[in-house]
């Protein structure tokens, strides 16, 4: 009890020097937790925009391609030239690719009409989750139309409605896309109907390719190989997306962790030389203490102790100021499809293990400088008084 007593009262004696460690602490946990959870929030927003679809990879091509039409469709402000629907196929056989969905976007002014295979109900352009009225469409259907809702509502469109782009459209469904959801359309048609009755007649054309991987660690690897094996495709990845859209920069979790250990470890050596400095401060005391009866681990004890009040003290402070910038952090990042605290929460084992780094660095610099303090020679020590 003497020591922890003794320990106590140093720490308030040495206000300076404890502040200073302290806030060692406080500036290694704080940057762990926020640099951690900002990866993990990027991360998981590169994501969103093509989960929403149930995609990772988007295909296309930006310059004409054979049989090239007579003009080519916008998608995602991007312009996207036709291309023979055949070549999905070979698509689904390279390796990690699951399947490749075609799609077959137009845009006539403000207006947006798509084409898709109602078959796939994994990944397309839109959902039968997204349904809240009617029915999704059917393999067989002919002239009858999905259309979204807020479009429904401006033109007073109902079930049984008549909705007209190129050509006349039962409405048998109402959809709410999310505002996440790239391809986001007015009317969703059946693509070999879309195919008919647009004026360029792209009878086997479809301008996208929605590619979900059996591996999603491998997104990027794959978005390379296909542009290798079709040099003139492009591909868009979420990293792609959230690099244009959300304006922030890009970390990844393993780099994050990188830069808070290594400041972790600097925090640590920073502790151990102000701890160092105050054992030389103090010989003369510890001197007499060791005179007067202290042992070497009485001596151990009170100069460990100090440094793991320190590491708790900013272990504490360091994770709620952690929680408080992660937080920020996070709701900053996701651009238009809101903060990435709108998908994820801020995890409290990062929490834990950001107070047990500190824990820890306490100890570790406490140990070494009460060693240190512990080889004093009492005699040596009182011939400096």
């Amino acid at each position: 009890m003497i020591p922890f007593t003794y320990a106590v009262k140093e720490i308030r004696r040495r206000k300076y020097r404890t502040a200073v460690n302290i806030a060692g602490f406080i500036i290694a946990i704080s940057t762990l937790i926020t640099l951690v959870m900002a990866a993990r929030g990027w991360e998981t927003c590169t994501k969103v925009p093509l989960n929403s679809i149930g995609t990772d990879i988007i295909l296309f091509y930006t310059a004409p391609v054979k049989p090239a039409g007579t003009g080519c469709y916008i998608v995602n402000h991007l312009f996207s030239y036709p291309f023979n629907q055949t070549l999905l196929t070979e698509i689904e056989d390279v390796p990690d690719v699951e399947c490749a969905v075609p799609i077959l976007m137009h845009r006539l002014r403000a207006m947006v009409f798509t084409g898709i295979d109602p078959s796939e109900t994994e990944t397309n352009a839109v959902l039968p989750s997204s349904i809240i009225e009617g029915r999704y469409l059917t393999a067989h259907d002919g002239y009858v139309a999905l259309v979204d809702n807020e479009y429904a509502q401006l033109n007073n469109l109902t079930l049984g409605s008549t909705v007209t782009y190129a050509a006349d459209f039962e409405v048998v469904g109402i959809v709410e896309v999310s505002a996440t959801n790239i391809m986001k359309s007015h009317i969703y048609v059946n693509l070999p109907i879309v195919q008919e009755v647009l004026p360029e007649k792209p009878v086997g054309l479809v301008n996208m390719g929605l590619i979900r991987t059996s591996s999603p660690g491998k997104v990027e690897k794959t978005a390379t190989a296909l542009e290798d094996e079709w040099p003139n495709s492009s591909t868009l990845t979420g990293s792609d997306l959230a690099e244009t859209a959300f304006g922030v920069i890009q970390i990844n979790e393993d780099t994050a962790w990188s830069i808070s250990i290594a400041l972790a470890v600097i925090t640590i050596l920073f502790t151990i030389k102000s701890q160092l400095s105050t054992v030389a401060e103090r010989t003369k005391e510890i001197g007499i203490l060791k005179a007067i009866g202290w042992s070497n681990s009485n001596v151990v004890n009170q100069i460990a102790i100090e440094s793991v009040i320190q590491g708790i003290i900013g272990g504490l402070l360091g994770c709620a100021l952690g929680y408080i910038f992660a937080s920020y952090v996070l709701s900053t990042i996701g651009g238009e499809i809101g903060g990435a605290l709108n998908f994820i929460t801020i995890d409290p084992i990062i929490l834990s293990i950001g107070f047990g780094i500190s824990m820890v660095s306490g100890i570790v610099a406490g140990l070494f400088s009460s060693w240190r303090a512990a080889r004093l020679v009492p005699v040596d020590a009182l011939r400096t008084i």
